[in-house]
C-alpha cells in the first residue's frame, strides 16, 4: 500500500480546516491549498472524510465544512483509510490448498510486518501534530525572510 495523491489532498485540506479553525467551502479551500486541487477531485475527498465523520458538512449560503473533532483526535492513519483502499495490501494470490513450496506465500509475512508497522507510524501522527508542524516552519520562513531584508 502506497500513501497516495488522494491522502495528500486529503491532508492538505484538513490541514487548512485546522490552521482556520473556521467552516470553509470547497471553494475557499481550493484557493486557499497552494497545491492546486481540482475542485471535483476536492469535493470527492471532503465527501469521503464527512462520511467517515473525520468532517461536518453544512448546505446553504453558509454552508462548508468543519472538523467534526479536535485536531487531536484525527490521526493520519484515520485520514489515508478514509480515502484509499487500505485492504490493497500485498496479499498471496495462491489459494492456501495449491501452496506446493512454502517460499510461495512467506515473503507476505514480511509484508505484513511492514505494513503494521507503516500502520502504527501513521497512527503515531496526529492533524495537531502536522498543524504545529506547519506553523513552526511558517515562523521559521519569516524569520528566514526577515533577515534577507
Amino acid at each position: 500500500m502506497a500513501v497516495t495523491m488522494k491522502s495528500d489532498y486529503a491532508l492538505r485540506l484538513l490541514l487548512l480546516l485546522s490552521i482556520e479553525g473556521r467552516r470553509l467551502s470547497t471553494t475557499d479551500l481550493v484557493n486557499k491549498c497552494r497545491t492546486q486541487i481540482p475542485f471535483e477531485f476536492a469535493q470527492k475527498i471532503l465527501s469521503q472524510l464527512v462520511a467517515n465523520g473525520i468532517l461536518k458538512s453544512y448546505r446553504g449560503k453558509y454552508g462548508g465544512y468543519k472538523l467534526a473533532k479536535d485536531p487531536s483526535e484525527i490521526t493520519v492513519l484515520d485520514v489515508v483509510r478514509a480515502v484509499d483502499d487500505m485492504k490493497s495490501t500485498i496479499t498471496c494470490f495462491v489459494e492456501p490448498s495449491k501452496v506446493i513450496y512454502p517460499e510461495i506465500c512467506s515473503i507476505n509475512e514480511i509484508w505484513e510486518i511492514v505494513m503494521k508497522r507503516f500502520e502504527n507510524a501513521l497512527n503515531s501522527v496526529t492533524l495537531e501534530d502536522l498543524k504545529n508542524s506547519y506553523l513552526k516552519k511558517c515562523e521559521e520562513y519569516e524569520r528566514r525572510n526577515e533577515t534577507l531584508r
